[in-house]
């Protein structure tokens, strides 16, 4: 077992921890009979029980390589200075702070940049990385390519340590030859 999974299997128990404990919680304080400005704190619980399911589908669901690109922007977050552009078939959009990402059912991945939402299916896409973006190709051709951008590059990031086994992963359909390099 590598060590990124011992990592994963205890980020996977908190993360059952977490779950439980909301959903306890809102059992017990939320009743459906109280008042109702209890509606919008039921409301900020579901928020939050959300955003512990969409961590486990990271771990769970995701796959190697569409894990790397999130776990890099993720360094993004609360640094100004960091930025990313998207191009999505003929639509651009330029440099704007990392926001944050989603997971939902079956594997759809939201990434959230400026105000501008991308959603795209993690088994449906082979990963071309590059030092300074990531292209996303489509296995159906209908599908428009998305080519995000970003001034922090992967070559840099300690990642790529933790995550060796994406040059050899099936979604993967090109490496930079010396982005993998030590």
């Amino acid at each position: 077992m590598s060590e990124r999974e011992k990592k994963d299997e205890s980020y996977l128990a908190a993360m059952e921890e977490l779950t439980q404990t909301i959903r306890r919680i809102t059992d017990e304080y939320m009743e459906e009979d109280k008042d109702p400005e209890f509606h919008s704190q039921r409301l900020r619980f579901r928020q939050i029980e959300d955003m512990v399911a969409s961590e486990r589908r990271l771990l769970e669901e995701i796959s190697p390589p569409c894990r790397l690109i999130l776990e890099h922007f993720s360094t993004f977050l609360d640094q100004p200075d960091r930025s990313i552009a998207i191009r999505f078939g003929q639509c651009r959009y330029s440099n704007s702070a990392y926001l944050g990402f989603s997971i939902n059912e079956w594997g759809h991945v939201t990434l959230k940049i400026g105000n501008c939402c991308i959603t795209w299916r993690d088994d449906e896409y082979q990963y071309m990385f590059y030092a300074d973006k990531v292209v996303l190709r489509a296995y159906d051709i209908q599908k428009p390519e998305i080519a995000i951008s970003f001034n922090f590059s992967l070559k840099y990031s300690k990642l790529l340590e933790e995550f060796q086994d994406v040059p050899g992963h099936h979604q993967t359909a090109y490496c930079q030859p010396d982005l993998f390099d030590e």
